[in-house]
Formats: C-alpha cells, sequence, structure tokens
C-alpha cells in the first residue's frame, strides 16, 4: 500500500479475516502508535508517509533477537566469537 491509502474498516476486516473486531481493533491501535497509520474520526484509517527511522528500529530489534538465538546456538555447539564473526562475514560479501 502507498501513503494515503485507506484501509479497510475494523469491521469488514474482522470478517474477511474471520476473527474479532477486538484483534482487529488492537491490531489498528498498534499500527498507529508505531506511526504505520493514522486513523481519523469519521473517515478511516490511512497509511501513514514513511518513518525511516522507526523502520530502521524495527529491523534492530529484530537483528538483536535473531543475534540471541545465534549466540546460544553458538556456545551450545562450542564457536567462539571468532568463528561467528568469520561466518558473518562469510555472509555479508555473499550479499
Amino acid at each position: 500500500m502507498k501513503e494515503g491509502d485507506a484501509l479497510p474498516s475494523m469491521r469488514f476486516l474482522a470478517k474477511e479475516l474471520r476473527i474479532s473486531v477486538i484483534t482487529t481493533k488492537r491490531a489498528y491501535e498498534e499500527l498507529e502508535r508505531d506511526g504505520f497509520i493514522t486513523t481519523m474520526t469519521g473517515k478511516g484509517s490511512f497509511v501513514s508517509g514513511t518513518n525511516l527511522e522507526l523502520i530502521r528500529e524495527e529491523h534492530l530489534k529484530r537483528i538483536e533477537q535473531h543475534m540471541i538465538q545465534i549466540k546460544e546456538l553458538a556456545v551450545r555447539c562450542g564457536l567462539r566469537l571468532e568463528d561467528l564473526q568469520e561466518m558473518l562475514a562469510v555472509f555479508y560479501t555473499n550479499a
């Protein structure tokens, strides 16, 4: 979706997805809180302009979560930090 595009109403989306309106309302509230949508009373919800800093922060959070999992697996396998750095370097240069 592009900036300014209207989102379906919460009731319509809930019906289409066969989920609770309360669940849909919560999702819309989270999207608005995180700056992805804007809601105007009586008009609906719309896609907000791209917040690059917010998107970057979300990506960093996901990377950190993956890195925690990688570290835990590495410790179980007896890998050293240097081994992980070497592996990352190989993946990074092949990207």
